[in-house]
């Protein structure tokens, strides 16, 4: 999530809410505030009401403990349980992505942070609360000229994002993106910077380059990090003076170009390494925008799968594997595997869990049922999902917490690096 405020700006303001994915086309989202709120099919005043037949009357509450300042899901003896990331629960703490099962009714639990003076996120149906907040930083930062750093991991948005925030910029010229690590050094300064005739061999006429392209537009840079070393001072010269010089030329010439950037990569560690220049990042990072990973954005995982596969249904057994699942490569991954089940689901009408891929495995219940220790990808989803806290690890393999101490020790995975 972005750093949305700063010690000078004062206090920021907890947003949480209760946003029901499934079923898809009953998506609503609730508020949380220090008032109880009971779910089910007769929940009472101020209750939400389902219109479920596998759910209670009174089927679960979540209340607001202030001593820990957060949510509580308890099950009011229903009939069928209450499960909170998979696992059947009387009574769980729940944090930022929780994913709640209630009758045939899932719901995902999630919060953020707004500055003072920051407006509500506008939460348009299927997109996550992570997504709006980096996006409502992203709205405010477009109408700005300084440059805009874009961080996320491979597949999340990062080239979507600069789309936006051109489009909201209202800048007369064209988006034109360059992927950094695609070209050869040589290669990269003449399609930026341009050439003139017999700059090089090869070079048999004029050239303008992408930042002439982008003049009174937005210049996209992807992979960054990937900038060659000899390529940087020629880029932080563009961005001091609003000039580049053609490869070959003799004179300069003035663009007016907004400049975003953006990269998986760590580049403060980068500067660090001697691989990436300190005063270029400096001048890059005039606004640090950072897009969460579809992990951290499971509020939107369901609505995208049912966007992706032009509304075939599913059931919910699909669905809690869709939430439960840790998307390493994000939504270009989802994507995919909407395409992959696509080609099973044809000839039935509807997606089964049998078309699911075999990575795309039901959550570990127990030792017991699983019959034996889960795998490390398996133990690696439940540190990501409850933040390292080996307690609600064990609660959600259904063993003591020495035992989940154990088997993280035997997989090589430090809890502590999770938080």
């Amino acid at each position: 999530m972005p750093p949305l405020a700063t010690g000078e700006m004062g206090a920021i303001s907890a947003v949480r809410l209760l946003r029901q994915v499934y079923p898809v086309a009953a998506s609503k989202t609730i508020a949380m505030s220090e008032r109880d709120v009971v779910l089910g099919r007769d929940p009472g005043q101020g209750g939400l009401k389902l219109d479920d037949g596998e759910t209670s009357r009174r089927h679960a509450m979540i209340s607001f403990d202030r001593r820990t300042q957060a949510h509580v899901l308890k099950d009011l003896d229903s009939s069928n349980g209450s499960f909170v990331d998979g696992s059947r629960v009387n009574e769980m703490r729940l944090g930022n992505g929780s994913v709640v099962r209630v009758g045939r009714s899932i719901f995902v639990y999630v919060s953020g942070a707004l500055s003072p003076g920051s407006p509500f996120p506008l939460l348009k149906p299927g997109m996550s609360l992570a997504r709006a907040l980096v996006e409502g930083v992203a709205d405010r930062a477009a109408r700005a000229s300084l440059p805009i750093l874009i961080y996320g991991p491979t597949g999340a948005g990062k080239e979507r994002m600069a789309e936006r925030i051109h489009e909201k910029s209202n800048r007369s010229g064209r988006l034109v993106s360059l992927n950094c690590g695609a070209l050869s050094s040589e290669l990269l300064g003449s399609e930026l910077f341009g050439h003139v005739k017999g700059a090089y061999s090869g070079a048999q006429g004029e050239r303008g380059g992408l930042f002439a392209s982008a003049d009174g537009g937005t210049l996209f840079l992807d992979e960054i990090a990937e900038l060659p070393s000899d390529q940087q001072p020629a880029l932080l010269r563009a961005c001091e003076t609003g000039c580049i010089r053609p490869v070959g030329a003799d004179r300069d010439m003035e663009v007016n170009v907004r400049l975003v950037a953006a990269t998986h990569t760590d580049l403060d560690a980068a500067c660090e390494a001697g691989t990436f220049r300190t005063d270029l990042l400096a001048r890059l990072r005039g606004i640090t925008l950072r897009i969460p990973p579809l992990r951290e954005r499971r509020d939107e995982i369901l609505s995208l799968f049912d966007e992706f596969v032009d509304g075939v249904p599913f059931g919910i057994t699909v669905a809690e594997r869709l939430l439960m699942y840790t998307w390493p490569e994000n939504v270009r991954e989802l994507k995919n595997l909407s395409q992959y089940v696509s080609l099973f689901a044809e000839q039935l009408g509807s997606i089964h869990p049998s078309h699911l891929p075999e990575r795309i495995s039901p959550p570990s219940r127990s030792m017991e049922t699983t019959g034996g220790p889960p795998d490390p990808q398996e133990l690696e989803r439940l540190l990501t999902v409850y933040k390292g806290n080996v307690s609600q690890v064990a609660q959600a393999l259904g063993v003591h917490r020495q035992q989940a101490y154990r088997w993280l020790s035997k997989a090589e995975l430090d809890p502590s690096s999770y938080r």
